[in-house]
């Protein structure tokens, strides 16, 4: 029902029909912009998306490379590890090494100064060369790993730019004894030498013309046709024959000390019972030529020093025919002190004695 007259109705005809217009232009205008901004929408948001999906794909990518990235540090971290343990190790292996080389080069010092030395003169020695002289000269050095050392009667002492007599032992009067009371006996005479492999007086007997055997466990260097070596103890000799002479020169005093025998316990007769040994190997009248320290009785780690009583023990069952006592004033001087055994106050002696079984052996 409506509530305006026909009059006015008409008067507002016009009024409505430009409204209508006008809204159908609006709505026409609104769909233009509907279809204008819609489509751009739509392709905004699937920018959107392709962006949002690329980004994601970076993501991905930078994710996986971190991934990668953390294992490859990881693998190199252990590396480093492992190459710094070898670093470590081979450090070491280079401090001994430079150790072993530095030990090496201070041992063949000496020998590398001796080669230069060649052709020089006395004052050309230096202190490595004169030490590696006297140890290359010493019981301890090269000679004696091959058998020579013949512990000789003058020791010489080098020095830097020097060489002098150092000490002279007993043995620059025991071998002469030896020699004047063994003189006495015929060419061809049997001498058996007890202990004398440091020594060249049975080198020296077999080329004066005697039949000479050296018994020593140890061997002897030198070869002759009048000359026999025994590589046995004493108590395991048992020869062919019996010996016009015995030989005991600086020798008895060592059976049973432990320094001669590997360190084992001494044998506290060992001395008298190879006596009784030298006694069976003697022919009748034979001739016992022996020397051996002389002073207050002691027995030390390397040998026996025998007082009066202890030396007529030692040749109880012999005939003393002559007796000799070396003394030492100073390290280079030896003399002859007495020709009877009497018991001294002090060491630093050497008895020298010969003696013949008596009648009741």
């Amino acid at each position: 029902m409506s509530f305006l007259t026909r009059g006015a109705r008409r008067a507002a005809a016009p009024i409505q029909s430009t409204l209508d217009r006008r809204f159908k232009a609006l709505e026409h205008l609104i769909h233009a912009v509907k279809n204008e901004i819609v489509p751009r929408l739509d392709n905004l948001y699937g920018q959107n998306d392709r962006l949002f999906e690329a980004i994601d794909e970076q993501l991905a990518m930078v994710h996986a490379r971190a991934e990668q990235q953390g294992s490859l540090l990881e693998s190199a971290q252990a590396t480093l590890a492992a190459n710094q343990t070898d670093l470590a190790a081979a450090r070491a292996e280079i401090g001994f090494l430079r150790d072993a080389l530095d030990a090496r080069t201070e041992q063949i010092a000496p020998s590398i100064r001796l080669r230069a030395l060649t052709g020089e003169r006395l004052t050309s020695i230096d202190q490595p060369a004169s030490a590696f002289l006297n140890y290359s000269g010493s019981h301890a050095g090269p000679l004696a790993d091959a058998g020579l050392w013949l512990n000789p009667p003058v020791v010489l002492e080098w020095s830097e730019g020097d060489v002098s007599i150092g000490a002279v032992n007993e043995r620059i009067i025991e071998q002469p004894f030896a020699f004047a009371q063994l003189c006495t006996l015929p060419p061809g005479a049997r001498i058996l030498d007890i202990g004398g492999g440091e020594s060249t007086v049975g080198f020296s007997l077999a080329s004066m013309g005697y039949d000479v055997t050296v018994l020593e466990p140890q061997g002897y260097p030198f070869e002759h046709p009048n000359l026999t070596v025994v590589e046995q103890p004493l108590e395991d000799f048992e020869p062919d024959a019996s010996f016009d002479a015995v030989l005991l020169l600086s020798a008895i005093e060592h059976f049973g000390i432990g320094h001669y025998r590997n360190n084992p316990e001494a044998d506290d007769t060992a001395d008298l019972d190879a006596m009784a040994i030298v006694k069976r190997l003697l022919r009748p009248t034979g001739l016992l030529v022996l020397t051996t320290p002389f002073g207050p009785a002691e027995v030390n780690d390397v040998e026996r020093i025998y007082d009066d009583a202890g030396l007529q023990r030692l040749v109880s069952g012999f005939d003393i025919t002559t007796c000799r006592i070396g003394v030492r004033s100073d390290p280079t001087t030896w003399s002859i002190e007495s020709e009877t055994l009497a018991t001294p106050a002090g060491p630093g002696r050497v008895a020298m004695v010969t003696a013949t079984l008596g009648s009741a052996e």
